[in-house]
């Protein structure tokens, strides 16, 4: 556009110089005409509309979201976990923390592993060992807690061995057979005099034969077979883990 303006001025000049030229009398192009011509020019070379600038559009960058630490520190564990009242197997268990449970953690043992938590439903405080179990939150500020003393195990005094039986009693049984061959049989009977006795043992010649539960009072003579007069001894004694006691002894003979 500028040049076709250009070219058109120009034209317009030469044909008005070459008027002034046709012209009588007339004198060269004046100094003004020469002006006028140079001030067309720089009007031509000046831009008439002011140029668009192009702003780019900013682009914002995404505020990240930030996902807040729970104030109060919560754990579970992987594996089904006891919670002890201090670290270690030589404390008493309280209760435990279960798979899907979590629990607040309300300090902490570094040395030992150990998380002190306040149990789901109870809100008892317990040790929780740490090997299977996951924290969640901000734990700096937990207190270390000392571990508790020892606790002095609890000795279960050995009982003493129970009272002997009395009124020990065979009701015989002799089924003759090729005589003088019996078979012997029939029921041993006694009187319990104890209330601590783990069971009774029945001795047939000296030989354990056989045992019974507490407060049983009844044994089944076993079914030999023996020469008529043959004497056995059948015997009993009560026992527990403090010992035992004395035996009481029968003899049965057939016939």
């Amino acid at each position: 556009m500028l040049q076709r303006k250009f070219t058109l001025i120009l034209s317009l000049l030469m044909i008005a110089v070459l008027s002034a030229c046709n012209l009588p009398g007339e004198a060269s192009p004046t100094p003004d005409l020469a002006l006028t011509v140079t001030a067309q020019l720089q009007l031509l070379e000046t831009p008439t509309s002011t140029p668009i600038l192009e702003t780019a559009t900013p682009e914002f960058t995404a505020t990240p979201e930030f996902t807040p630490t729970p104030t109060i520190p919560t754990v579970t564990v992987s594996v089904n976990t006891n919670c002890r009242t201090g670290p270690g197997m030589a404390y008493g268990i309280i209760g435990g923390l279960n798979v899907g449970q979590s629990a607040e953690v309300i300090g902490k043992n570094t040395s030992t592993n150990y998380w002190i938590i306040k149990l789901p439903g109870s809100g008892a405080i317990c040790w929780l060992w740490g090997e299977y179990a996951t924290v969640s939150g901000n734990v700096a500020n937990l207190q270390e807690y000392a571990i508790p003393p020892t606790p002095t195990p609890t000795l279960t005094p050995t009982p003493t061995p129970p009272t002997p039986v009395s009124n020990l009693v065979a009701a015989k049984i002799c089924i003759p057979l090729v005589l003088p061959t019996y078979q012997y049989g029939g029921t041993l009977t006694w009187q319990d005099n104890s209330n601590n006795e783990t069971g009774f043992k029945i001795y047939l010649n000296g030989g354990l034969h056989g045992t019974v539960a507490a407060n049983v009072t009844t044994y089944p003579i076993p079914p030999l077979l023996l020469p008529a007069g043959t004497p056995i001894t059948m015997s009993v004694e009560a026992y527990n883990s403090g010992g035992a006691s004395a035996k009481v002894d029968v003899i049965i003979i057939c016939p």
